[in-house]
């Protein structure tokens, strides 16, 4: 009897191993094949990851993977594929893991956070609240449009201070984005001599750093590095340094009396809430992540997007002429933009979509992994492949942009000069804010701030090139690399209108 039994196991075994093998996909993606454990990473740069997964698309097609540091890497380098992986069921939940990174569990405190963290009961009601707070104090048209009115008053004085002169706006741009980062967590802005300015733009200085997909690659793989004397290493512990400084004066600030607040002093109180079960869900480690992840997100993609759409318009005067049109016709020169102008300048809207587009200031977006084995494009991909979503080459391809390195707002606009729709398959090929569900939360905010900027910059004044300087055309191929994408230095003047 025991025999039959034990017959009858090991022939439904080879039953359903031979099953499973004639079942499961055995076609995988191309890609190159590197070095055992070490993979690719003697092939690249890990600064500028992404120029090599743009020379790699043009050789192993919309899909490729290759190994690094004994991990798999997938590399989606279609919209089609990527629009079909994270819109799609199951591929949308799938693919929404994220993987074990460095600065997850070192700098967001092991994953406190909502960027880096993987998908939860306790993730999503933290996205949620956050999510909540950021409609109540940076989305609201109100709410938003104050702050942002009141910080531009200050700027367009900065402005005036440098007319006709040689300046680099730079710091113009900084300041008015950190201070509405100030009044978006502490409900008011201390300048750029306050307490919260000059540790603001630093950290986010590391962060771009240290946030690097390839230099995070390899600090995950050997994460004992942050505790040598190597350059990578220093960035990371002064970065600790300057975040808990950032976080002391916060909560030496909140303490004052204010006639308004921002999240900070919300988080705080969430501190108080319990769940069902009476324990604790949002911690200070929330409260210390969550900032990294808004402030990060405010100011590094922002400050690319202005500063890129800045230098662009300086070398075209004919569409400044066009914009300045625009805004004259719909708000006037006398008016403050409002953010309900922005449905009646498309050529606006088709500018910041462009420069976007054309900068892909986060080339490579903030990396997925799979939670199980699944088909991708295709081909078949195993349990905890990092998956690349190569925006890049998405942005830059022939296949769907004409010639993909100008700038042409153009591509953006119907034959009446009218915003393309978002159902415009044009417009589906953009995916600067990423897709599904680990899309940008702050996407609105961060295009408001920018529409709100640039048609008051248009009132009130003409972006001309230096005086007795070149100003080379802004080519995204060589801008600063790091998480998010930064342009070169460079100097402009401003004219009054």
């Amino acid at each position: 009897m025991l025999e039959y039994v034990l017959c009858m196991a090991i022939l439904t075994a080879c039953i359903c191993f031979a099953f499973q093998s004639f079942t499961r996909p055995t076609v995988e993606p191309p890609g190159p094949k590197g070095y055992p454990f070490f993979g690719v990473i003697f092939e690249t740069d890990s600064k500028t990851l992404y120029k090599k997964l743009y020379e790699w698309t043009k050789q192993y097609g919309d899909i490729f993977q290759f190994q690094m540091l004994g991990k798999n890497f997938l590399s989606i380098n279609s919209i089609d594929v990527l629009r079909d992986t994270f819109l799609q069921e199951p591929g949308a939940t799938v693919s929404a893991s994220r993987l074990p990174t460095f600065i997850g569990k070192y700098v967001l405190e092991n994953y406190a956070d909502l960027t880096f963290a993987s998908p939860s009961l306790l993730w999503e009601k933290r996205r949620k609240c956050v999510h909540r707070l950021l409609h109540t104090y940076g989305e609201a048209k109100v709410s938003l449009e104050n702050q942002v009115l009141q910080n531009l008053i200050h700027t367009k004085e900065m402005i005036r201070k440098t007319i006709s002169k040689n300046v680099n706006p730079s710091e113009i741009v900084d300041e008015f984005i950190l201070s509405t980062i100030e009044v978006l967590i502490i409900g008011r802005s201390f300048g750029k001599e306050g307490p919260l300015q000059p540790l603001l733009k630093l950290e986010h200085d590391l962060v771009n750093r240290l946030a690097n997909p390839g230099s995070d690659a390899l600090l995950s793989a050997a994460p004992f590095l942050r505790i040598l004397p190597l350059p990578m290493s220093s960035v990371y512990r002064e970065l600790k340094s300057i975040h808990q400084r950032f976080l002391d004066t916060l909560e030496m600030l909140s303490k004052e009396d204010c006639e308004k607040t921002g999240i900070y002093h919300t988080m705080k109180e969430a501190l108080e809430e319990r769940d069902e079960n009476g324990k604790m869900w949002f911690t200070d480690k929330n409260i210390s992540a969550v900032l990294v992840n808004i402030t990060g997100a405010a100011y590094l993609t922002t400050r690319g997007t202005l500063l890129s759409a800045i230098h662009i318009l300086a070398k075209r005067p004919e569409l400044q002429k066009s914009l300045q049109r625009e805004v004259d016709e719909v708000i006037g020169r006398g008016q403050e933009p409002k953010l309900s102008d922005q449905k009646n300048c498309p050529l606006m809207g088709a500018v910041v979509m462009e420069t976007l587009r054309y900068i892909s200031h986060v080339p490579v977006l903030i990396l997925h992994a799979t939670s199980q084995s699944t088909i991708i494009g295709g081909y078949y991909v195993e349990k905890d492949t990092v998956i690349v979503p190569n925006v890049w080459a998405m942005h830059h391809s022939e296949k769907y942009w004409d010639d993909p390195f100008s700038f042409k707002p153009e591509r953006f606009l119907d034959r009446e000069g009218q915003l393309l729709p978002a159902t415009n398959p044009i417009r589906k090929r953009f995916a600067a804010f990423g897709l599904g569900k680990r899309s940008c939360i702050g996407e609105v905010f961060a295009k408001s701030r920018i529409f709100l900027f640039l048609s008051s910059l248009m009132q009130m004044a003409t972006i001309a090139e230096p005086e007795g300087k070149p100003l080379p055309d802004l080519d995204p191929r060589n801008m600063v690399p790091g998480a998010a994408l930064q342009p070169q230095e460079y100097d402009v003047r401003f004219l009054l209108r």
